[in-house]
């Protein structure tokens, strides 16, 4: 059954809150960064499907950075990011030293996945990058396995130029 719920996002989330469609992965991604007040670790194939170059989420950003946050971002594809996220790539240019950009490498092989850790306390997860589908959480032995993962990707991972805008 294709049903689409509009899910209710709310920190603690015990038990998960479960989503099927990509407006509720982006309204529980943009809650989560709500929630963030010491780390933000972001995985995804581009962040096109968080919709991270909204003003939204842009701001939400600011205000977690402002307070003294840091934020560990990884991504297979920087394309989005560099091209239609310019108020994302501004952040980085004022808190530079509180974000950490990486590239997962072209030859890792590693699941499919895509997730968010705030806090080290609270997560969303997307079952699989071509999938909406995945649930929302703060249960703590997903948050952990997540936040071993997290430290692979981190691991196999690399600082790429691609982020840089050209500016001729």
């Amino acid at each position: 059954m294709n049903a689409t719920t509009t899910a209710t996002f709310t920190w603690p989330a015990d038990p998960p809150v479960r989503f099927d469609s990509y407006s509720d992965y982006r309204s529980g991604f943009t809650s989560l960064l709500a929630t963030a007040r010491r780390s933000l670790f972001l995985y995804e194939h581009d962040f096109r499907a968080t919709d991270l170059g909204s003003r939204a989420n842009g701001e939400l950003l600011w205000t977690f950075l402002s307070g003294g946050g840091t934020l560990t971002l990884i991504a297979r594809q920087p394309e989005y990011i560099a091209s239609d996220a310019p108020r994302f790539l501004q952040l980085n240019d004022r808190f530079g030293h509180q974000m950490q950009l990486l590239l997962l490498h072209e030859d890792v092989r590693a699941d499919e996945q895509m997730f968010t850790l705030a806090d080290k306390q609270h997560y969303l997860l997307r079952h699989h990058n071509d999938w909406p589908r995945g649930n929302a959480g703060s249960d703590g032995a997903t948050v952990a396995f997540l936040q071993q993962k997290s430290q692979y990707l981190q691991e196999v991972s690399e600082s790429a130029s691609a982020w840089r805008r050209l500016e001729i």
